[in-house]
């Protein structure tokens, strides 16, 4: 299937946002002319959906004809683990010889655990994925007694290849300066031996780098726009019902139909979907129930980021509308509002978030975007999740409500990034070069936010 990564202005919010609702277009983003009002999606279409587009009064520019960059990336892939395996780097995300492959991945934790295993486990995760590969997470940390908890996703989408080596990247440089008690610099970011020692000592930290292995390696070697899982088709359908997109399978509003107004979002029950097939039950694939797992297993975690690609945003809470925080009766609990939500810029329905909780989601994730700008000048943007239309099932949704559904449940402020810039090439999985500069900075934005969790929970 032949792709074109395109700009799309339109006529009015409405329009746009059908776009990606009724006419399965791939939307990845939007940005807002605060003079004009003027918007403008980032998006992926099929050639013959150009002039579609063009005869009903879109405005659509040409950024990149994906496949050949594309198939480029995968060549590039076979010849860096190659390289890699001649030269004994195999697993070794510090050397700098292209992304890890799905293996390398797993075989970076072994070496993490072998030489760093005082402050360093590896987890094994319950669940299998459908091909059949066994998955899993690490913790970092030193020392007895009560630590705050924070847990990072990498991989959640197969195309995204970046986030695993993102985390691996970040465990080994934080691991390395601890035991040798050297300073971290990446660009004008530096982190001192003391910090680094609070980080590793004060700190809980729980990773899992690689959610979807099967559909990264499927990405890697075969389709490299392919997001979802692996799952098989359901019985009497072809390969097109390949795969659930795992960030639409968790227990957060799972049931869309019922807590969305009609049209809104972009979930759906189709398995032939490409992207956002929303599986048969809530919390169905193995992926998703390894993460659940985790942060059943690990109850200190109070805090969570999800990386994704692309678009250099900070997304917190919440996803299924816009916030509010004077009234706690106005949520998704509630069932008087069913049908209501999901209405951008409407006054019927907001989210309810707690005032308190929303400024702490702003004053850490703007301590984490300050430290990425010091590392090379990108400038992250910090908002809410909810953009042009909202989400439902997703992890950083999922992990913010665990704690309103149950208030036994330790409430985790939620998060998930974007990184990468939306006019690198291939952006899903920029060339190599522009991602090594993506995981430096990304790593100071990591270690930054360590940092001042730690801090805040002294203050507590």
């Amino acid at each position: 299937m032949s792709v074109l990564h395109v700009a799309i202005e339109g006529l009015d919010r409405r329009s746009l946002t059908a776009l990606g609702t009724r006419h399965r277009i791939v939307v990845v983003g939007h940005r807002e002319n605060a003079r004009t009002g003027k918007i403008t999606i980032d998006a992926y279409i099929e050639p013959r959906q150009e002039e579609w587009l063009r005869k009903r009064g879109f405005g659509v520019t040409r950024l990149e004809a994906v496949d050949a960059p594309a198939r480029q990336r995968q060549q590039d892939g076979r010849r860096d683990a190659a390289r890699r395996l001649a030269k004994g780097r195999y697993g070794d995300v510090i050397w700098g010889g292209g992304y890890l492959t799905v293996d390398e991945v797993e075989r970076a934790m072994v070496l993490g655990e072998q030489n760093h295993g005082g402050y360093f486990q590896r987890i094994a995760l319950p669940h299998k994925t459908w091909e059949k590969r066994r998955c899993h997470a690490f913790r970092i940390g030193n020392a007895r007694g009560k630590r705050v908890g924070i847990c990072f996703l990498g991989g959640v989408h197969g195309r995204e290849w970046g986030g695993p080596d993102i985390l691996v990247y970040f465990a080994i440089r934080l691991l390395r300066a601890y035991r040798d008690r050297q300073p971290i610099r990446l660009g004008r970011k530096t982190f001192s031996v003391a910090q680094v020692r609070r980080i590793v000592e004060r700190g809980d930290i729980v990773v899992f780098p690689q959610v979807n292995p099967d559909g990264r390696h499927f990405s890697m070697t075969r389709h490299a726009m392919w997001r979802k899982n692996r799952r098989p088709a359901p019985k009497g359908r072809g390969h097109r019902s390949i795969g659930v997109d795992i960030n639409r399978n968790f227990p957060a509003q799972w049931k869309f139909e019922r807590y969305f107004a009609p049209g809104t979002i972009d979930s759906t029950r189709n398995p032939g979907d490409y992207e956002s097939y929303v599986g048969p039950r809530a919390g169905s694939e193995p992926e998703t129930k390894n993460v659940i797992w985790l942060l059943d297993q690990f109850p200190q975690i109070r805090y969570f980021i999800d990386l994704h690609s692309y678009g250099e945003t900070l997304l917190h809470s919440w996803g299924g509308d816009q916030n509010q925080s004077h009234d706690p009766g106005m949520c998704f609990l509630n069932r008087a509002y069913d049908g209501k939500r999901g209405l951008i810029h409407d006054d019927e329905y907001r989210e309810y978030m707690p005032a308190a909780d929303e400024k702490l989601a702003l004053r850490l994730g703007n301590k984490l975007a300050g430290a990425i700008r010091q590392v090379r000048g990108r400038k992250y943007q910090v908002k809410q999740s909810v953009g042009l239309y909202p989400t439902a099932g997703a992890t950083d949704d999922y992990a913010y409500s665990r704690h309103f559904v149950d208030p036994s449940r330790t409430k985790i402020i939620s998060y998930t990034m974007e990184w990468g810039r939306t006019h690198a090439s291939t952006p899903f999985h920029p060339p190599y070069p522009e991602m090594r500069k993506v995981m430096r900075e990304v790593t100071a934005g990591l270690l930054e936010f360590c940092l001042q969790v730690t801090l805040q929970s002294t203050r507590r």
